[in-house]
């Protein structure tokens, strides 16, 4: 499939690329997988991150540690093909409650973070939290879009006024067009929005990489339910310059409120 996605951006040359460029764990691969089925003209891809040293660096983790390393997006492609000549192009960028994506991603590479298998694991749920707390990046989120998409794109979206209401926001700035969505917005909302911004006639998101059908969607749901955080953790996360642009405080109270272990 990357081979047709190489050829396109040779093809068909005024057929603006679009990239799902995200964080991990927001929901991008249903995104990505769905737009692929109505887009044949565009060259379209789904990527992380486009920073080739890390990438390469995060390749030889996963096999230091006998992961299976998920992607094989041509990051070298697009940045010369598309980010060095400046050609115009399109962002669909989603973005996350911060400490819902961290318990997405602590799961997602659950042996990377505890050194064993989901269904291997016969500890206690505390022990869990102990691998949660030491092992992850827990300021990944709050940082990616200065890390990764201002370094890729030079657009702070934290010079953009978000409403938070409403959950997304377009804007374009030079030769890129960017479209922001909250994940938690509902998948209608999520389809007329993609559809529009793709120039689509129709658009149906079918969701994909649910943690609800992985291995470890018990031990998961679990976790969830009998894990708390302290108020420095929740205060790290929710009054952070990205919780504080993207979400209302309502959000942020209720999340708080939902995970304290200060009751």
């Amino acid at each position: 499939m990357l081979g047709l996605e190489k050829t396109k951006l040779f093809l068909f040359p005024r057929k603006k690329p679009i990239l799902v460029f995200t964080m991990a764990k927001v929901g991008s691969l249903s995104v990505y997988f769905s737009l692929k089925k109505r887009l044949f003209k565009n060259a379209i891809f789904h990527v992380h991150s486009l920073n080739e040293i890390e990438i390469k660096k995060g390749i030889q983790l996963c096999f230091q540690n006998r992961v299976y390393p998920g992607s094989k997006t041509p990051v070298f492609l697009i940045n010369k093909k598309i980010i060095n000549q400046k050609r115009p192009f399109k962002i669909v960028c989603l973005f996350r409650d911060p400490l819902e994506r961290n318990i997405s991603a602590f799961f997602d590479a659950f042996k990377l973070y505890t050194g064993t298998k989901p269904n291997d694991y016969n500890s206690s749920l505390k022990k869990l939290k102990e691998y949660y707390d030491e092992n992850l990046n827990h300021e990944f989120p709050l940082n990616w879009f200065d890390d990764q998409f201002f370094d890729a794109t030079n657009i702070n979206v934290y010079d953009y006024k978000f409403d938070k209401e409403q959950g997304y926001s377009i804007l374009k700035t030079g030769a890129i067009e960017l479209l922001l969505i909250n994940s938690d917005l509902n998948d209608f909302i999520k389809e007329n929005l993609i559809r529009d911004f793709c120039n689509l006639k129709s658009f149906k998101l079918k969701n994909r990489n649910l943690s609800s059908s992985k291995e470890y969607a018990l031990l998961n749901s679990n976790f969830k339910k009998q894990t708390k955080f302290s108020k420095e953790y929740l205060d790290l996360l929710y009054h952070s310059k990205y919780a504080r642009h993207f979400f209302t405080e309502k959000h942020i109270i209720n999340q708080k409120e939902k995970w304290s272990n200060q009751r």
